[in-house]
């Protein structure tokens, strides 16, 4: 009786052994077992990094990039299938190893080029301005001006700002009167009427207003990703010196007239981010008084001066 249970006990032991084994076998290749009934398609992926610029055709030949395949759930949307179609292309960026590859990675070299031509818009100003005809948006231009620092406000201008450009005419309205020299603010019976009055010899007038500045020297708008050292009104750091030097981005028609200008009687402005331009008409040459004796202005803001709004 004692030999028979203890086969019968040596037996469920030796059952509940192999239950055991077998449910943790089961659960253990539950996943392969997904996986392996998962449905598997082909891809392309990034066999090795590819820096920024490489020929797709230099990436391919040199097995940069390998078929695999993955999940089927797991396939990008995106997912280029076929590598002809990169072969005529080049990186964007770095492409870092291990990434499936995609539509986006790989671009014509016409759209990839870093030259400064390619910062250039292609449209900057609406159809029909200045009585184009062709129907299309007008592409700009760069064309660079020369300033110093009085006239081109400290050389704090930046790539992206935004300028008024004034222009200071010759006038013969001083001309007679040897104080009355360029830039002048006379008074007396010099010009015309009111007599005894003030003529302000040369009134700068708007040659253009709301500019965009491409490049400061040779520094340019920063294009996404890239970025810029400049100085900040928190920054410790002296600005790098600027020769003057302003290429502003303008439709054809803005650039000749700005050429046509000798670039010795241009003074510009720096605009806020909320500018909006609006017809400025030329200043009177023969006013009765100056702003700071006439109670109606005062200061440049009006009587009440400097307003802000908080």
């Amino acid at each position: 009786m004692s030999s028979r249970r203890t086969v019968i006990l040596i037996a469920a032991v030796v059952i509940g052994l192999l239950s055991a084994y077998l449910v943790f076998n089961y659960v253990n290749s539950a996943d392969d077992r997904a996986e392996g009934n998962a449905r598997k398609v082909d891809v392309y992926k990034i066999a090795k990094d590819i820096p920024k610029g490489t020929p797709g055709a230099d990436a391919l030949k040199a097995e940069m990039i390998v078929k695999d395949q993955i999940t089927a759930e797991y396939k990008p949307v995106t997912a280029i299938t076929d590598t002809a179609i990169i072969n005529d292309k080049v990186a964007v960026s770095n492409l870092a190893a291990n990434q499936v590859l995609v539509d986006g990675m790989f671009a014509d070299p016409i759209t990839s080029n870093t030259g400064f031509s390619s910062r250039v818009p292609d449209k900057c100003a609406p159809a029909g301005l200045n009585g184009s005809a062709t129907g299309q948006p007008v592409t700009c231009v760069a064309i660079t001006i020369k300033v110093d620092e009085v006239r081109g406000v400290a050389g704090v201008i930046v790539p992206g700002d935004f300028i008024n450009i004034l222009v200071i005419p010759d006038s013969t309205l001083c001309g007679g009167n040897p104080s009355g020299s360029a830039g002048s603010i006379v008074g007396g019976d010099t010009g015309t009427p009111p007599a005894n009055g003030i003529t302000i010899c040369n009134g700068a007038r708007y040659l253009f207003q709301g500019a965009k500045v491409l490049f400061v020297d040779q520094t340019a708008v920063p294009q996404p990703g890239e970025s810029q050292t400049a100085a900040t009104p928190n920054s410790t750091t002296a600005p790098v010196a600027s020769s003057g030097l302003l290429t502003l981005e303008v439709p054809p028609q803005a650039a000749q007239l700005i050429a046509s200008v000798d670039p010795e009687t241009l003074y510009l402005t720096l605009l806020p981010a909320n500018y909006t331009p609006e017809a400025l008409p030329p200043l009177n040459p023969f006013p009765a008084s100056l702003p700071g004796e006439d109670p109606t202005q005062l200061t440049p803001y009006g009587p009440q001066g400097f307003q802000t709004q908080k």
